[in-house]
């Protein structure tokens, strides 16, 4: 089902019992773009390809967003399906709401474009959001302006001769106005401080008569003159106008309001490849990225946390053998053949795709499809155990082992991160760094090392790189044979590794030392902090009552995303 503005509110209405009665849940996203940084390298550490991906990635946007909700019945031993495909756009909805800026990847939009995406109806229909920060900030904007109309109406303020003409030539038409038949008349070329002063004149002058409120015409700030009805008409009034403001804070927190629904539901989500597309969602609905590898960890794990991501699943043991490629559209092809078989699910009228009409690339389907396969692996996974039930669903201890863990792209030896507990700590004892003339070519970096048997060369620089010995068993002899050299330097991996974490421990000494916070401190006795640490604050909005408890839980350039994650070409 596509789901735009004109729609969501329905579909997030009734959103409330499908997810709650779901099985699990299936995303998807697509983005404006991929990295505007420097790409991961293959001995990249987790922690360093997540300070790339969230300085390089974050200020793309999420613009489609796939839901599929599968539902487990045991009578007939078939899911029930329905998927929504949202357009997801920032536009303001008032001039209190933020203006976002973002950026594009030539690359990423033309390939959305190739795939038929309808940018036309993302800019015109899609759905708004606030983030939890800008949901408060707006709530806090409208209560401070109830504030000052209260104000209004205690503190009078003295007209002076300048601007008395004026005021006299306004309250004379509203004396007219009160005189005829008009149900309405329009006091324009005003500024704030003038319509200040009408809103006291008319509630000196012509008190309970007339109703004075601000209103915009073609960008245009005026006054609505209006006459006032009765004692309870006039209550109606207000009580109108304060749900219409309620709702217009409904309409511009806009779909985080579906996360949120996600995110308490507290449902296992799948997905395919979902690093990228969690880190949009955290980023763009509820609260920046942290600077903090682990820091990064706990608040996924805080927000979602019962995670199954499809492609870890695929790249284990059990799976090598027969998934030759975990690209989507292969896998789907893949699990339609013997030993797997893509599972009999019960489509509902309006709201479910087919996988005889392929839609690639749309999010709601390819969270369809990432379902599908989800369920075909787990089958496997019991005909391996020669399970008595042909279905495995999610809470099986068979897919526990691939529990919250999020596959990383383009790191060579380490195939996911841990969110609950440490990441797999692959051995690099045959990787070396090494620092050379700028003149090198790839050609003398790989004659210094053939006598070795060769490697693989990963360039950090015009003057560097790692090197990965294709033959482990030389790693001991390089820094003997080689250690002598004088037109480059050669050290170990763990050795370099060692290094920067000693810059940057001292360049974070120095920023602490020398940053405001470090001295200033706010009027409740807290430091301050600087807004990348300052996910808390979304954290606990996003996550309410449930933060302990998930605190406990915790201590026990391509086109498209997939393609970007897919390349690996070093294995």
């Amino acid at each position: 089902m596509e789901v735009t503005c004109l729609n969501f509110q329905d579909v997030l209405s009734e959103l409330d019992s499908i997810i709650q009665n779901a099985t699990f849940l299936s995303i998807d996203g697509e983005f404006t773009g991929l990295n505007s940084g420097p790409d991961a390298g293959p001995f990249d550490t987790p922690a360093q390809y997540y300070a790339k991906l969230r300085a390089g990635s974050m200020d793309f946007l999420l613009v489609q967003f796939g839901l599929s909700t599968f539902t487990y019945d045991s009578q007939t031993d078939k899911y029930f399906q329905r998927s929504y495909n949202f357009y997801v756009f920032p536009k303001p909805l008032n001039r209190h709401a933020p203006d976002c800026r973002f950026m594009c990847q030539t690359s990423s939009i033309a390939f959305l474009a190739n795939q038929d995406f309808d940018f036309n109806k993302l800019f015109k229909y899609g759905i708004p959001y606030l983030s939890a920060n800008e949901e408060e900030k707006l709530v806090k904007r409208l209560e401070e302006k109830q504030k000052i109309k209260e104000e209004y109406n205690q503190a009078l303020i003295p007209i002076s001769d300048n601007d008395k003409p004026q005021i006299e030539e306004i309250c004379s038409r509203i004396e007219d106005f009160l005189a005829s038949d008009a149900e309405e008349i329009t006091i324009d070329k005003c500024n704030a401080f003038m319509r200040r002063l009408v809103y006291q004149e008319a509630k000196i002058r012509w008190p309970n008569k007339v109703r004075v409120e601000s209103k915009v015409e073609n960008t245009w700030h005026c006054l609505s003159i209006q006459k006032a009805g009765t004692k309870e008409e006039e209550e109606e009034k207000e009580n109108q106008k304060r749900e219409k403001e309620k709702l217009e804070i409904k309409q511009a927190v806009g779909f985080s309001s579906l996360l949120k629904k996600i995110v308490e539901s507290e449902k296992i989500i799948v997905g395919h490849n979902m690093l990228l597309d969690l880190c949009h969602i955290v980023h763009q609905f509820f609260t920046p990225l942290p600077n903090d590898y682990i820091e990064f960890k706990i608040l996924i794990h805080n927000l979602f946390p019962s995670l199954l991501d499809t492609k870890v699943i695929c790249q284990s043991q059990q799976f090598k053998e027969h998934v030759t490629s975990s690209n989507l559209n292969v896998l789907l092809d893949i699990m339609s053949k013997s030993p797997f078989s893509i599972p009999d699910v019960e489509p509902v009228e309006g709201y479910s795709y087919s996988v005889s009409t392929e839609k690639s690339h749309e999010a709601g389907y390819d969270a369809y499809i990432t379902g599908l396969c989800f369920i075909a692996l787990s089958n496997y996974l019991g005909t391996l155990q020669k399970s008595k039930n042909a279905t495995v669903l999610v809470d099986s201890p068979l897919l526990n082992p691939f529990l919250n863990k999020l596959p990383i792209a383009r790191l060579k030896d380490f195939p996911y991160v841990n969110l609950v507990g440490k990441d797999p700590n692959p051995s690099r004892d045959h990787v070396f760094h090494i620092t050379f003339p700028k003149e090198w070519k790839h050609t003398d970096i790989s004659q210094l090392f053939s006598p070795f048997g060769g490697g693989y060369i990963s360039w950090l620089s015009d003057t560097s790189a790692y090197i990965g010995l294709y033959r482990r068993d030389q790693a001991s002899v390089v820094m003997q044979a080689l250690a002598k050299q004088t037109i480059c330097k050669i050290q170990k991996y763990s050795n370099h590794q060692a290094s920067l974490q000693t810059d940057v421990s001292l360049e974070d000494r120095k920023r602490k030392l020398s940053s405001p916070e470090n001295t200033a401190v706010k009027g409740n006795g807290k430091s301050t902090t600087n807004g990348a640490n300052t996910s808390e604050d979304g954290w606990q909005v996003a996550t309410g009552k449930r933060r302990k408890k998930r605190k406990d839980q915790a201590a026990g350039g391509a086109a498209n995303k997939k393609a970007f994650a897919e390349d690996n070409s070093w294995n």
